[in-house]
């Protein structure tokens, strides 16, 4: 167990209560010690009287209920163990940085593909679906990589910081939507920067930048050569894959809202394949061109492939056991034998 916290840690402000219960119950038995009820000629009598056992218990049933009230409110508060699954792992620590300017609306078929997508009742992957669904798989098929990730359009954010955590990551990709952020432009070195910074404090021997895109850099205040020297003197390696077809590729020009089916028209995006091999050059890591999902599936791997791995120490996992059921079933057996002794042993009246 790594610690321990309540699910409804507000419940226990009921705490308070009880010394004001306690106070309300007992209080009045004190005051009766000093005020006679009745007068007695001979007190004296009953002063020598000796305490029996029955006498001294008295007060326990009240006692016990107390304990019991103060038993139940932590069990509703719902108090849990923290199960802090902690391996040591050879990994790669990883910053995806996946474009989502305009043009990754693109798709990379003809006009008979996509015809005969639309006659069996289907649409055709964008370039960035394509790449989601791909880096979706690419995290499924990880172990112990360290993953983070930026995006990036006319500026770039960070989606997650570095993490073991691949339930995490696969929910914010499939939350993923073309239009989350401004599209218009393509801010590489921003993302590169954004990236970098979240490989900063890495102590992995293995450090890479993945970067995702379909253009040239458009916009951003950050000079992509700029970043990739950053990069390159803090050892980080950045391997740029530039996804799409060459030459005119389909868009969506809208859809027709009597037969349901999207209408296209070709337009062609500016690339810069040269900046993005000096990128991979200046840096130490490799270029690659890809037309489709099944090339950026295998770049992703032959990336990792030539990798060393590192030792590094994270949790892959946080698990919470209940620790309610204690506090409550020792409440109910305190309520329990106070409700025997009141109405036995100690009854106040036969």
């Amino acid at each position: 167990m790594d610690g321990a916290t309540f699910a409804y840690p507000w419940v226990l402000l009921g705490l308070i209560l009880l010394p004001l219960l306690a106070v309300w119950r007992f209080w009045p038995s004190i005051r009766r010690r000093h005020v006679g009820t009745f007068l007695f000629s001979q007190f004296q009598l009953l002063a020598k009287r000796p305490r029996t056992w029955r006498t001294i218990l008295l007060p326990l049933p009240d006692i016990m209920l107390l304990v019991a009230l103060g038993f139940g409110i932590v069990g509703l508060a719902r108090p849990q163990a923290i199960l802090a699954e902690e391996v040591e792992v050879e990994g790669i620590d990883i910053f995806l940085a996946l474009d989502m300017s305009g043009s990754m609306r693109a798709i990379d078929q003809d006009m008979s593909g996509v015809r005969e997508l639309a006659s069996q009742g289907k649409r055709p992957q964008n370039r960035f679906e394509y790449a989601v669904g791909t880096l979706k798989d690419f995290v499924k098929s990880r172990s112990f990589d360290r993953i983070g990730m930026t995006v990036f359009a006319k500026d770039a954010y960070l989606q997650f910081p570095l993490t073991l955590d691949y339930n995490t990551i696969l929910g914010m990709l499939d939350r993923l939507r073309l239009g989350d952020i401004d599209e218009g432009g393509t801010a590489i070195g921003n993302a590169l920067g954004r990236a970098i910074a979240g490989l900063k404090d890495s102590d992995a021997k293995t450090r890479i930048v993945i970067l995702i895109t379909d253009g040239d850099r458009r916009g951003g205040n950050i000079s992509p050569r700029q970043a990739a020297k950053i990069a390159a003197d803090t050892g980080i390696k950045i391997f740029p894959i530039l996804v799409g077809r060459d030459g005119p590729t389909l868009v969506p020009a809208g859809r027709n809202f009597l037969t349901g089916r999207y209408s296209y028209q070709q337009r062609e995006y500016p690339i810069n394949p040269e900046l993005l091999q000096e990128i991979a050059k200046t840096t130490g890591g490799e270029y690659f061109r890809v037309a489709d999902a099944q090339g950026l599936r295998e770049g992703l791997h032959q990336i990792l492939d030539r990798f060393e791995r590192t030792r590094v120490r994270d949790s892959t996992s946080v698990d919470y056991r209940e620790l309610y059921h204690k506090w409550v079933l020792w409440a109910l057996i305190l309520i329990a034998a106070q409700s025997v002794l009141r109405h036995t042993l100690l009854r106040k009246f036969p």
